[in-house]
């Protein structure tokens, strides 16, 4: 008995198939080759049909090779929307979550998503869905022949199930802005305010619904948010363990049975109840990128000589770790500012005429990657970080690199681990198919 989870990222789309009694996975791995191109460097957005056709791809090549397929899960990027019209059909590209035309003035000195946030009271930022609707309201950039307004995981879901309207789980509905997370629906009140027509909304559902079949024959359930998907996947005990997890962005993540709200940190609903209380963090992997892309700039300067990625990789994470009391410069790696401060960038401190060395900016890298979610742990209250003595790793950013795994180490006092399983947030969408097909799950 087989299940498949995709999991539809910013840069790739993973699959996994899973043998339920042999509690085995194999995985796939595509690039995401969506990406649109815009004269505008904030404006960031993808193809969603060409996403739905690398998904079929990975489901028709599982489906080949397998049978007894018994449901597919869903999970992938969250927060960013497409338009879709009364067959649901796209009539829009995707506006992912790293679109940042909310960052943009819309009244005096306040930015969309801060002129948002003062209105109706939620701390919405740039790239949450019903933001980036609001300012495409405003800017008469919405399709005539809009009548809905869904997720990229939804659509396809959709997609695969055969249906003409999209249905959107807790998780999901959430990460699009102006959500009663308490009481687990979208605020019609905030809508009023802002004048945002609620019948564009996606119908909110329960986490793993059953929305039809593929083909007529394989169940295809309610997506969920990949958040949620990789805490899923990846993490044994939910009550004891803090999930980490480091791609393009970064996110600390730890469950929480009742909801609470914490400055600083995304109170996010979990698929079966609860809520987990996420730290995310706009540059992990992606700061350690920039230092990539500098140090081949300047090879390239003065040698004319152009490495690879692999090789420049290689030799940046096999550099010797420095532990804290050494004599380091402070790197800060607010790259991309915050999601709620996106003005905010990084700095480098406390350089002297002997630290200033290769090695120390890679480590010092990897220790603010570390350290900017560590701050969000810190934030917590001591009830809830109380039990909590298991770090859980995921993400291609923090298995590939042993020195980020020391810096986190070193940073939360304790060892880091990872699943058994690969691609984490594609096997908790997986294990999303098997809760709705009524099975236990047992890892």
């Amino acid at each position: 008995m087989y299940f498949i989870g995709i999991d539809i990222g910013t840069s790739s789309i993973s699959g996994v198939i899973y043998d339920y009694e042999k509690k085995e996975i194999e995985s796939v791995t595509l690039e995401n080759d969506a990406t649109i191109l815009s004269k505008d460097d904030w404006e960031k957005i993808q193809d969603p049909d060409r996403i739905l056709q690398l998904v079929l791809e990975i489901v028709d090549g599982f489906i080949n090779r397998y049978t007894n397929i018994q449901g597919i899960g869903v999970t992938g990027q969250m927060h960013g929307i497409l338009y879709i019209d009364n067959e649901g059909n796209a009539v829009s590209p995707l506006f992912t979550w790293q679109d940042r035309r909310a960052n943009q003035l819309y009244k005096g000195d306040k930015t969309y998503s801060a002129y948002l946030s003062g209105i109706t009271g939620y701390p919405v930022a740039t790239g949450f869905g019903l933001v980036t609707h609001f300012y495409n309201m405003k800017n008469n950039l919405i399709p005539e022949n809009t009548q809905q307004i869904c997720t990229i995981m939804d659509y396809t879901v959709m997609k695969l199930s055969g249906r003409k309207n999209p249905l959107t789980d807790y998780s999901i509905g959430a990460s699009l802005g102006f959500f009663d997370l308490e009481n687990l629906v979208f605020d019609k009140v905030a809508f009023e305010k802002i004048g945002v027509d609620c019948s564009l909304l996606p119908q909110l559902r329960e986490s793993a619904s059953y929305c039809g079949s593929f083909r007529g024959i394989i169940p295809v359930y309610s997506a969920i948010g990949d958040n949620q998907a990789a805490f899923l996947g990846s993490v044994k005990d939910i009550h004891k363990s803090i999930h980490i997890t480091v791609g393009t962005s970064s996110q600390i993540s730890v469950y929480c049975d009742k909801y609470i709200r914490i400055p600083t940190l995304d109170t996010r609903p979990f698929p079966g109840g609860g809520y987990i209380l996420v730290g995310a963090a706009l540059c992990g992997g992606q700061a350690f990128a920039m230092l990539k892309n500098f140090f081949m700039q300047v090879l390239q300067l003065f040698t004319g000589e152009i490495l690879s990625e692999s090789d420049v990789y290689r030799i940046m994470t096999t550099v010797p770790y420095k532990r804290n009391e050494e004599d380091m410069p402070i790197v800060s790696t607010l790259f991309d500012g915050t999601r709620f401060a996106p003005w905010k960038r990084g700095e480098i401190e406390s350089i002297s005429l002997t630290n200033f060395t290769p090695e120390n900016l890679i480590i010092g890298f990897l220790k603010g990657i570390s350290r900017e979610l560590y701050d969000f742990y810190y934030n917590l209250p001591e009830e809830i970080k109380g039990n909590k003595d298991t770090i859980i790793g995921s993400g291609n950013a923090l298995k590939k690199n042993p020195l980020l795994c020391r810096a986190f180490e070193e940073q939360f006092g304790s060892n880091v681990t990872f699943s058994p399983y690969q691609e984490e947030a594609a096997f908790g969408a997986c294990l999303s198919a098997v809760m709705g097909e009524g099975y236990p799950i047992n890892k």
